[in-house]
């Protein structure tokens, strides 16, 4: 994604569905990616209730992902209740 990003590439959809502890920067990186009309799709968001909120690190680091998203003004989101939950994200026009 990097280098995508170096490279000037844009995209008018972006699919997050990676090792959970890396969401947040997975998803700063799709923002330089993402097209002026794009949309981001982070899948299994609402994991984090189901992993041990004790102890599990996947829990915390999708919990942090959530509030991220949540409280980043660039962006209004609303979460999909499908299986594990789809955020569906897009630039505030």
């Amino acid at each position: 994604m990097k280098k995508m990003v170096e490279k000037g590439d844009k995209f008018d959809l972006i699919f997050i569905d990676a090792d959970k502890e890396n969401y947040v920067e997975y998803y700063e990186l799709s923002m330089k990616l993402l097209a002026k009309d794009g949309i981001i799709l982070a899948d299994n968001s609402l994991c984090a209730l189901l992993y041990d909120q004790g102890s599990d690190v996947r829990s915390t680091k999708l919990h942090e992902f959530n509030q991220h998203v949540k409280n980043d003004k660039r962006t209004e989101q609303v979460v999909l209740t499908v299986r594990e939950g789809v955020t569906l994200i897009r630039p505030v026009q």
